[in-house]
C-alpha cells in the first residue's frame, strides 16, 4: 500500500514538473501565434491561455505543497469540476438569452468545432477562480481557515428564509425587467444557496461572517478580480471573443473601458466569484446527499440543458 502511494506520488510529481515546463511554453507560443494571426491559436487563444495558466499554477502549487485541484486529483478535476464549470456558465448563458448583455463574434463556422471548444472554454471558469484562490492562500493573502465547522449554532430560520427569498427575487427580476435588473444575476445564486450550504453543514460564508471571519470571502473577492482582469485581457485580442452590449447610457459604460469590459462592469467579477464558490459547495453537498443513480440522472439533465442553451446561443448569441 505504501509502495503504491509512493509510486502514485512520484507520477504526480513527474506530471507536475512536465506541466511546469510545457505550460509556459504553450502560453508564450500561442501568444506569438496570436500576434502573427496563425490558426487555430488566433481564434482559440482564450482556451490556450487559460489552459496553460491553470496547468502552470496548479502544478506549481502541487510542487510547493499548496492545495492542488488538477495534479493532485485529476479524475475529480475532469469528471466533476470541469463539467460543473461548463454547466455553471451555461446557466448564465441561458440568462443572457433574455438579457442580451454580451455576444460572441468570429466563432468557428463548423459546429463540430464550435460546440466542443465552447464547452471546453466554459469548463475553465470554476477551476480558474478556485486555483487563483488557492494561489492567494499559499501566498498568505487573506489566508482562510475552517473554523466554521466547529461552530455549532445554525443560521436562524428567519434569516435562511429571507436570504433564499432574496436570492429567488434577484434571479427572477432580471428575467422580468432585464434592462433594469440585469446586474442582479451576479449575486442571486449566493443568497439563494449559501444558507442551504450552512444547513447542510458545508462551508458557508454566512456562517464565517457570523464569526467575523472574513478571510475566505476577501480571498475569493480578490480571486474574482484577478480572474476578471485575465478574462478580459485574454479575450481582447483573441479571434473568437465576446463583446458587451449593456442597456445603459454610454457615460456609464461604453465611454470608459478596460479591454472589452466597461469599467463599472469589473464590479461584477468579485460577487460572481462568491457565487462560484457557493454554487460549487452546493453541488458537492447535493452529490453527497443523493444516490449515485439520481446524480447520474441530474448529470444527464444538466447535459441536455447545456445543449439546449447552446442551440439558443446559435440563434441569439453567436454572431
Amino acid at each position: 500500500m505504501l509502495c503504491h502511494y509512493i509510486i502514485e506520488l512520484d507520477m504526480k510529481t513527474i506530471f507536475a514538473r512536465f506541466l511546469l515546463f510545457v505550460s509556459p511554453l504553450t502560453f508564450v507560443s500561442s501568444t506569438l501565434f496570436l500576434l502573427f494571426k496563425i490558426e487555430p491559436f488566433r481564434t482559440h487563444y482564450f482556451l490556450f491561455a487559460w489552459g496553460s495558466f491553470i496547468g502552470f499554477v496548479d502544478a506549481w502549487l502541487f510542487l510547493e505543497g499548496g492545495e492542488s485541484l488538477f495534479v493532485d486529483r485529476p479524475i475529480r478535476f475532469f469528471t466533476f469540476l470541469v463539467p460543473f464549470s461548463a454547466f455553471l456558465w451555461f446557466l448564465f448563458e441561458a440568462y443572457n438569452l433574455r438579457l442580451a448583455n454580451w455576444y460572441y463574434v468570429n466563432v468557428p463556422a463548423e459546429i463540430w468545432i464550435r460546440w466542443p471548444l465552447t464547452i471546453a472554454a466554459f469548463g475553465t471558469v470554476v477551476p480558474a477562480i478556485l486555483i487563483v484562490s488557492n494561489l492567494l492562500d499559499y501566498w498568505g493573502i487573506c489566508r482562510r481557515n475552517e473554523f466554521s465547522f466547529f461552530f455549532d449554532s445554525e443560521l436562524p430560520g428567519w434569516f435562511v428564509g429571507i436570504s433564499v427569498s432574496l436570492g429567488v427575487a434577484m434571479l427572477i427580476l432580471p428575467l422580468a425587467w432585464p434592462q433594469i435588473f440585469f446586474p442582479l444575476i451576479w449575486g442571486g445564486f449566493f443568497f439563494l444557496l449559501d444558507p442551504i450550504n450552512s444547513v447542510w453543514r458545508k462551508r458557508s460564508l454566512f456562517q464565517e461572517w457570523r464569526q467575523k471571519n472574513w478571510n475566505r470571502t476577501l480571498q475569493i473577492l480578490w480571486a474574482g478580480l484577478v480572474c476578471g482582469f485575465l478574462w478580459e485581457l485574454w479575450n481582447f485580442k483573441a479571434g473568437a471573443k465576446w463583446v458587451y452590449a449593456f442597456p445603459m447610457p454610454d457615460r456609464f459604460f461604453t465611454d470608459a473601458k478596460i479591454f472589452e469590459m466597461p469599467l463599472l462592469g469589473f464590479l461584477g467579477f468579485p460577487p460572481f466569484a462568491l457565487e462560484v464558490f457557493v454554487m460549487t459547495e452546493f453541488v458537492q453537498g447535493l452529490q453527497e446527499r443523493i444516490s449515485p443513480r439520481i446524480w447520474r440522472l441530474f448529470s444527464f439533465l444538466a447535459l441536455v440543458f447545456c445543449l439546449v442553451t447552446l442551440y439558443g446561443m446559435e440563434i441569439y448569441t453567436f454572431r
